[in-house]
């Protein structure tokens, strides 16, 4: 029998017990049951494109040039041909109206889309300013001794007359066209040099049809001044010389300049360099590029080779980059 005193103390310990069991089961909380993790499994990437090399039938170098004559289709295939059979590259010759269109080209290369242009002196200049390839080879006229890699240009006026560029300033210029190379575009650079504007300070520009009725017109007064080149001077009848003179001279402006984009590599660029020198020095072959370059020769080059060309552009003032675009 239990004890009526005791009663109470046995109730206060059972509930401190059950209050103790009940905290311990609210602290222990659910259980996780483990699950079973996925064996992961390697999964195959995409194969990444073969890269195909320029100078394949896929990805042919394709090679701008300004002839300065007509060229047919067929001398452009031989010279193709010629090129393959030299080099085992795939050469795409194609014939451009004006250098700015090889210019663009070349600009626009990409390991896809190799283009190498052959430019004068002035594009060139700009190629280099926009950062769009370096020259590798250059076309020279004339043999031994006499080979020359290009052609001064020159202000021509009577031998009575004025002897200073400043001059020309209120004068009338007279030209072949607004294409003509030594008639117009270096005259026109001559003149910036020299300080004249050749758009603002000329009295007038008038065309001619042919040089000899623009000689003519220069000797008859009709004309203040010409443009033309050493060369083309020295090639005037001795009664025509006796008439006239040079005022001012460029520096040799050099005669086509082969440029190679960077994204040339440099295994292709090695075949391409030694087929055309291959080519320059076999007759038939030099016949085959004659048609599309008129060359006699060709000499290899680096930038240090125009430095010359670069310090006379540069006295212009004009922004070469801007100018290819």
């Amino acid at each position: 029998m239990i004890n009526r005193k005791a009663f109470p103390r046995l109730v206060l310990i059972l509930v401190i017990a059950l209050a103790a069991c009940r905290r311990a089961e609210v602290e222990q909380g659910p259980i996780a049951a483990a699950t079973a993790t996925a064996t992961p499994r390697s999964t195959p990437l995409p194969p990444v494109p073969t890269a195909i090399p320029p100078g394949t039938d896929d990805n042919p170098i394709r090679m701008l040039i300004n002839p300065a004559r007509t060229v047919t289709d067929a001398q452009t295939t031989r010279f193709e041909e010629a090129l393959q059979a030299e080099s085992d590259l795939v050469v795409d010759v194609s014939v451009v109206d004006r250098y700015a269109e090889a210019l663009a080209a070349l600009c626009d290369s990409s390991p896809t889309n190799v283009v190498v242009a052959w430019l004068d002196g002035v594009t060139y200049e700009a190629a280099t300013a926009q950062n769009c390839g370096e020259p590798v080879m250059q076309v020279l006229h004339g043999r031994g001794s006499s080979a020359s890699s290009g052609d001064v240009g020159q202000i021509v006026v009577i031998r009575q007359g004025f002897s200073q560029v400043s001059s020309l300033a209120g004068r009338t210029f007279c030209r072949l066209g607004v294409d003509d190379y030594y008639g117009w575009l270096v005259p026109s650079l001559i003149m910036r040099v020299n300080g004249v504007d050749p758009v603002q300070d000329l009295k007038a520009v008038v065309d001619y049809d042919s040089r000899n009725a623009l000689i003519e017109a220069l000797i008859d007064g009709d004309c203040d001044a010409i443009g033309m080149s050493e060369s083309a001077f020295e090639d005037l009848r001795d009664s025509q010389k006796e008439e006239l003179k040079s005022i001012v001279s460029t520096p040799a402006l050099p005669f086509a300049i082969l440029v190679y984009p960077l994204s040339l590599p440099l295994g292709e660029r090695i075949r391409l360099d030694n087929a055309l020198q291959g080519l320059a020095a076999d007759s038939e072959g030099r016949s085959v590029m004659q048609a599309l370059l008129e060359q006699d020769s060709l000499v290899r080059v680096s930038r240090d080779d125009f430095e010359e060309l670069t310090n006379f552009l540069s006295r212009t003032r004009l922004d070469f980059a801007q100018l290819g675009n």
